[in-house]
C-alpha cells in the first residue's frame, strides 16, 4: 500500500520534495496558500507586462555542471532556452567612470587590470580562485545523512584538492575583502557583488559558474520555471490544493498525522513536510512544542535576508544601450521607510527577456533592500491611503532618478507596480519578509539545519530556513534530500 505524504508550501523545496516522493512510490498532496506554485519563484501580470520576481541566474542552467543532471530529473532541460550575460554587472562610480564585471574570468581580469594596475596581484589571486571553483564539483547527489561511509569518503576526496581554497575565502565576508583592494572603483564593484556580509567565497564561485556556463537566466522567467516543476509533479500523479493555508500540523502521540487549514479543513498522512516559512512551522503550526537548539540559536541571534522595496516599470521604449544589470551611485540619498536610505541604485533592464515584453517595450526594475518589514505592515493595515502614497512617492522618485540617468522615461511610463515586505509577507509567509531565508556569514558557513526536530516523528522539514543561504536550487536540493530521508526510513532505495 502506497504511503501518503503531506507537504506544506508549493515553493521549489515543496515542488522537488513533491516529485521525487512520487518518483519513489508515494502519493503526496501539496498545500500552497496562493493559487500559483513556485512561492518567492514567482511572476505577475500587469496589463502587457509581465513582472519578474527571482531569477536572475540559475545555477545549474548549463550541463557544464552536475545541478544541470538534478533539474533534469525534474524537466527537460533541454527545452529551456537560456540567456547566458556577457556581463555579470556594471558598476559606476560618483565620476562615471565604469568597471564591468564579465563572466568571462579572463575579460574579467583584463578588465581589471586595465582600470586598477596597482591592485594587480589582488586581481590574479581573485581570478585564479574563480578558476579553482570553475573546476570545483559541489556534492550534491546525496545527503551526508544517508550516505554510507564509501561515499562520504569519496566526496571528501573529490573535494580534497580545494579545501584550502573554501577554507580561506569563506571566512572573510564580501566587504572586508573588498577593502583588500587600492582601487575605490574596484573596491566599489567587489563590495557591490553581493550582500557585504556574505563570504567572498560566494561571489568567487557565482562568477566561475556564469565563467563556465552554468548560471544562466531562463527565457520565460520565474513563474514559467516554477510551472515546469509543478507540471512535472503533477504529470507524475501529485495533487495540488491551491489558496490553502494550513493553520495546524496534527500530531497524535508524537507523530505527525495531518494538517489543518485555516478554513477547517483536516487531512491525514502517514509524513508530514513542511517546506513552508520555518519560524510559522515551529511556533506556530506546531504551537513550539517541538524545537532544536540549532532553530532556537538561528530564530533568537541568526540573520536573515533582507526584505524588498521591489519596483518595476513598464516603459514604452527600449534601452539597448543600458547594461542589463547596472549598478551606479545617487547624487542624493533615496528615503526608502524611516530606517532605510540608499545611497545607489541597482536597476535591471530585463530586454534580454522577449516574453516579460510587448516588442518595442520595456520592463525595468530594482530590488530595494530593506530591514523595516514592520513598518510596512504597520501602514498597510493601519493607513492604507498612506500606504499607497508612499509606493507611489518611491516610484516617482525611481522614474525622476531613470530619468536623469539613462533618458526618456517619464514620458513612456505605461505600467507602475510597487511591492513592499509587507507584500512580500502576504504572498510567502516568510518570517520578516526575508527574500531567501538565513544569510550565510563567515561566522555560520553554508550549512543545512536539522530536516528533523526532536520527539517528533514522520515529520520533516526542507526549503531555505533549513539550507542557510537560500536560492532555488538549494531549496530544490533541500526538498531532494528530504525524499532520500523518507525512503531511507521506509527502507525504500531512492530511484529518480
Amino acid at each position: 500500500m502506497r504511503k501518503k505524504v503531506l507537504l506544506i508550501g508549493g515553493g521549489m523545496a515543496g515542488l522537488s520534495a513533491g516529485a521525487y516522493l512520487q518518483m519513489n512510490g508515494f502519493d503526496t498532496e501539496i498545500f500552497e496558500l496562493n493559487h500559483t506554485p513556485g512561492g518567492v519563484c514567482t511572476a505577475w501580470k500587469r496589463g502587457d507586462y509581465t513582472i519578474d520576481w527571482c531569477i536572475h541566474w540559475l545555477v545549474g542552467s548549463g550541463p557544464s555542471d552536475s545541478l544541470y543532471e538534478r533539474w533534469n530529473e525534474l524537466t527537460d532541460m533541454s527545452h529551456v532556452e537560456v540567456v547566458n550575460h556577457e556581463e555579470f554587472m556594471r558598476v559606476e562610480d560618483l565620476q562615471g567612470n565604469q568597471l564591468r564585471i564579465y563572466t568571462n574570468l579572463d575579460r574579467l581580469q583584463a578588465e581589471m587590470l586595465e582600470k586598477a594596475p596597482e591592485d594587480a596581484e589582488k586581481i590574479r589571486e581573485f581570478i585564479r580562485a574563480c578558476h579553482e571553483f570553475a573546476q570545483m564539483e559541489m556534492p550534491n547527489g546525496e545527503p551526508m545523512a544517508t550516505a554510507n561511509l564509501w561515499h562520504k569518503m569519496k566526496t571528501l576526496w573529490k573535494m580534497l584538492p580545494h579545501l584550502g581554497a573554501l577554507g580561506k575565502y569563506s571566512h572573510v565576508s564580501t566587504a572586508d575583502y573588498a577593502q583588500g583592494f587600492q582601487n575605490p572603483l574596484l573596491r566599489r564593484a567587489i563590495g557591490h557583488l553581493f550582500e557585504p556580509e556574505i563570504p567572498i567565497l560566494f561571489c568567487m564561485m557565482t562568477l566561475a559558474w556564469m565563467h563556465k556556463k552554468a548560471a544562466g537566466y531562463p527565457i520565460g522567467g520565474s513563474l514559467q520555471f516554477a510551472n515546469r516543476i509543478a507540471n512535472r509533479y503533477e504529470q507524475l500523479g501529485g495533487v495540488f490544493h491551491y489558496d490553502s493555508r494550513v493553520k495546524k500540523i496534527l500530531v497524535e502521540d508524537d507523530r505527525a498525522v495531518g494538517v489543518q487549514l485555516a478554513n477547517g479543513a483536516s487531512y491525514r498522512g502517514d509524513y508530514i513536510v513542511s517546506a513552508a516559512d520555518g519560524h510559522a512551522t515551529i511556533f506556530e503550526m506546531l504551537e513550539g512544542r517541538y524545537t532544536a537548539p540549532e532553530f532556537e540559536h538561528y530564530f533568537s541571534t541568526g540573520k536573515t535576508f533582507p526584505s524588498l522595496v521591489y519596483v518595476a516599470l513598464g516603459v514604452g521604449r527600449t534601452f539597448h544601450a543600458v547594461p542589463h544589470s547596472y549598478l551606479f551611485p545617487l547624487k542624493e540619498p533615496l528615503h526608502i521607510d524611516p530606517e532605510t536610505e540608499i545611497h545607489d541604485l541597482h536597476l535591471r533592464v530585463h530586454h534580454f527577456d522577449p516574453t516579460l515584453a510587448p516588442f518595442g517595450k520595456t520592463l525595468l526594475s530594482t530590488m530595494i533592500e530593506t530591514r523595516n518589514y514592520s513598518y510596512w505592515q504597520d501602514l498597510q493595515r493601519d493607513t492604507p491611503e498612506l500606504y499607497e502614497a508612499e509606493k507611489q512617492r518611491i516610484a516617482d522618485e525611481v522614474i525622476r532618478i531613470l530619468d536623469h540617468k539613462i533618458g526618456d522615461v517619464r514620458d513612456f511610463v505605461e505600467m507602475t507596480d510597487v511591492s513592499t515586505p509587507a507584500t512580500l509577507i502576504g504572498f510567502t509567509n516568510n518570517w520578516k519578509g526575508s527574500f531567501e531565508g538565513w544569510l550565510v556569514t563567515p561566522e555560520t558557513g553554508f550549512k543545512e539545519l536539522p530536516h528533523t526536530l526532536p520527539g517528533l516523528d514522520h515529520f520533516y522539514m526542507c526549503g531555505h530556513w533549513i539550507a542557510v543561504g537560500g536560492g532555488i536550487p538549494t531549496a530544490m536540493m533541500s526538498g531532494r534530500n528530504v525524499a532520500q530521508l523518507i525512503c531511507k526510513k521506509e527502507e525504500k532505495e531512492f530511484e529518480v
